[in-house]
C-alpha cells in the first residue's frame, strides 16, 4: 500500500482513542506510527503499529447510502471466502474497524493480464455466500446526483439507464484495483471493502475491474464471454458501463459538493463525465 507522512499529534490522539475503544485491552503507550493511507474515498484508513504488529484502522468519513454495518459485520463473521482481511475489531455504530496489515502490492500497482482478472473473479464469485440484498448502482447514482448540480443530460441518462439482465448473483460491487492486494508471490488476491456486497449482474464486477485496470476496450466482450461462459450482448455491456460511470461520476461529484477537496475526486468526476458523454 502507498502511504503518506504521519498526521499531526492531535489527530494521532484521536486515532489512538478510537483504537483503544475498539481494543480496550491494548495499552496506549504501545500504540504508534499512525500513517494515513491514500486511496480511500468513503473511509479514511491509517496504518499503525502495536507491540511489533502492524494493523489498519478504518474510519468512515460519514454515513453513506447502501452501507449497512450490521450486514457488513455478519459478512466478515460468516462468509467462507478465502483471502479476506483479518478483522480484529468492528464497531457497528461508527463503522470503525481494525484489520491486520496485509503485505503486498495493490492490484493497481502491478501488471496483470485480462485472463488473470477473469480467473480471479470467477474464483471469487464461486465462493460468495447467498444474500437477500440487492445492489443497484443506478439507484445509488440517482441518490448521489441529488446532492449536487449535475448537467441535465446526466440526470436524464440516470433516469433512463437500465441494466439489461435478470441474471443477478452475489457480487462485491466495488472491485476497483485499490480494493485488491496481491500477496508478494501473487498467489493470493486479498479482497477488501465489502460495504456494497449484494446481488447484482456479475458483469458489473468485471466492468469495474476492466475499467480500473485500464484494459483495452476491445478486450471487454471476450472477458465477459470468458466470465459467463456465453457471449454477452452489446446492450448488456453498455448498460453495465453506463451504470458504473454514473456511480463513479455522481459519487465524486457529491463528495466535492460536500467539501472534500482532494484532487483525485475532482479528477474522477471529470473523467466520469467524459466517459458518460461517450456512452450516451
Amino acid at each position: 500500500m502507498s502511504a503518506s507522512t504521519s498526521e499531526n499529534s492531535t489527530l494521532s490522539d484521536q486515532l489512538r482513542s478510537w483504537v483503544l475503544a475498539l481494543m480496550p485491552a491494548w495499552r496506549a503507550e504501545h500504540l504508534g506510527g499512525f500513517i494515513y493511507l491514500e486511496g480511500g474515498y468513503s473511509n479514511r484508513n491509517y496504518r499503525f503499529s502495536y507491540e511489533g504488529g502492524v494493523y489498519v484502522l478504518r474510519a468512515p468519513i460519514r454515513p453513506r447510502p447502501f452501507v449497512d454495518r450490521e450486514r457488513e459485520l455478519a459478512f466478515y463473521r460468516t462468509a467462507q471466502v478465502p483471502d479476506l482481511p483479518d478483522v480484529l475489531a468492528f464497531d457497528v455504530a461508527s463503522g470503525r474497524m481494525i484489520t491486520r496489515w496485509v503485505e503486498g502490492p495493490l492490484l493497481t500497482d502491478v501488471t496483470v493480464q485480462p485472463e488473470d482478472a477473469v480467473d480471479y473473479l470467477q474464483a471469487l464469485h464461486r465462493v460468495l455466500p447467498a444474500t437477500d440484498r440487492r445492489y443497484d448502482p443506478v439507484q445509488q447514482a440517482r441518490e448521489n446526483l441529488a446532492a449536487f448540480h449535475a448537467p441535465a443530460w446526466v440526470a436524464r441518462l440516470a433516469d433512463n439507464c437500465r441494466m439489461q439482465t435478470t441474471a443477478v448473483a452475489p457480487c462485491h460491487n466495488d472491485l476497483n484495483p485499490w480494493n485488491v492486494i496481491l500477496s508478494p508471490d501473487r498467489s493470493r488476491w486479498i479482497t477488501l471493502d465489502w460495504e456494497w456486497f449484494g446481488n447484482n449482474d456479475p458483469l458489473f464486477d468485471l466492468v469495474t475491474l476492466h475499467q480500473g485496470l485500464a484494459f483495452a476496450e476491445s478486450a471487454l466482450p471476450e472477458m465477459a464471454r470468458a466470465l459467463l461462459g456465453e457471449p454477452v450482448s452489446d446492450g448488456r455491456l453498455i448498460g453495465c458501463l453506463t451504470a458504473f460511470w454514473l456511480r463513479e461520476y455522481s459519487f465524486a461529484g457529491a463528495e466535492v459538493a460536500a467539501g472534500d477537496t482532494r484532487a483525485e475526486l475532482a479528477e474522477q468526476r471529470d473523467l466520469g463525465e467524459s466517459r458518460l458523454r461517450a456512452l450516451r
